[in-house]
């Protein structure tokens, strides 16, 4: 089926991207969002401001003659609208630039790797506390990652969500989630249902037990506390934190994360650009009543891109960058 281009000029589409980047608050990241869905109070919403600077020095390409570097620049936004003890209304963006430099080609099909990748995001979300404690709530994500955001139809990402919140005891709930995504890594174009129950025998410890995401927060010793938290299918996060006084925090951690893209060129449109990496990661982070200050770094290894429709398509157009360290300097601002 031929992509249909959506009727934007050049210029349209770069001032459409600059008003998404200062006005549509970027999604959290999915622990965040997740966090702020089982918290059982409602109201207390903060403006949230937040821009990442990642870079990737240069790193061999296996089996070309080329290298791989790049620059990732991360803008996001969290805005409440509108917030009382029963209803609240946010709206959440995201737009995420990575600046690439590489000679690199696709190998199967001979082309150019891109030279620049977008994310843009825009995401309205609600929650509503019933009289008898129960939550429910919703988020639409409207977005485009791609090397041509907005290029066409083919190019953008609807993702709607609902929830429901049951509390079991003055602590505990069970969690009902409803998930649809046009494009996603697994059950693409399929409801998914997904159950969580809510562990929280105090403030020192909290395990959310479930599918399609499963987390704990702990503190094991004064001072010192661990975060996991697993999303299908090959999703994970772990921290371990250490705060010796505040406003000071000290962390290091594992990631194993991937992120995937729509080329506005591509042969197939059910084809997405996927990127997979694991990473070790240790920082610092500085944090004030309204600003916070973080620098971190570490390895990155098991890089690779591949496109296809899945994970079954791994060996497609595969290319493999080599290990490499990275920075990451972020500030972030809430009011």
């Amino acid at each position: 089926m031929p992509s249909v281009p959506i009727t934007v000029t050049h210029r349209a589409r770069v001032v459409l991207l600059a008003l998404v980047a200062s006005i549509a608050c970027i999604p959290a990241p999915a622990s965040a969002q997740l966090e702020q869905w089982l918290s059982p109070t409602l109201g207390e919403q903060m403006f949230r401001s937040d821009y990442r600077l990642t870079y990737f020095p240069d790193q061999r390409v296996r089996q070309q003659p080329a290298e791989l570097g790049l620059f990732e620049h991360r803008l996001s936004l969290s805005i409440p609208l509108w917030q009382d003890g029963s209803d609240e209304w946010t709206l959440g963006g995201s737009v995420r630039f990575q600046d690439i430099d590489t000679r690199a080609v696709l190998p199967q099909s001979y082309e150019r790797f891109p030279d620049e990748l977008w994310d843009v995001r825009i995401t309205p979300a609600y929650r509503h506390k019933f009289d008898n404690g129960w939550i429910a709530g919703g988020s639409v994500t409207i977005g485009s990652p791609s090397d041509r955001p907005f290029h066409s139809y083919d190019e953008l990402l609807i993702r709607v969500a609902a929830f429901l919140r049951v509390p079991h005891g003055e602590r505990n709930a069970w969690f009902f989630t409803l998930n649809y995504s046009n494009r996603s890594e697994f059950l693409e174009g399929l409801p998914i249902p997904g159950i969580a129950y809510v562990y929280s025998p105090s403030d020192r410890f909290t395990a959310v037990i479930g599918f399609p995401f499963s987390s704990i927060q702990a503190e094991i010793v004064d001072k010192l506390s661990v975060q996991l938290v697993y999303t299908p299918v090959r999703t994970v996060r772990l921290r371990l934190n250490y705060q010796p006084f505040r406003p000071l925090r000290l962390y290091a951690g594992f990631d194993w994360d991937h992120d995937f893209y729509l080329r506005a060129d591509r042969g197939d449109e059910d084809d997405k650009l996927y990127y997979y990496e694991k990473r070790f990661t240790g920082g610092v982070r500085f944090d004030l009543r309204h600003v916070g200050v973080e620098l971190s770094g570490g390895w990155a290894f098991d890089r690779f891109y591949f496109e296809g429709e899945g994970w079954s398509d791994r060996t497609d157009n595969r290319v493999r960058v080599g290990a490499g360290p990275f920075v990451v300097l972020r500030v972030g601002v809430r009011f």
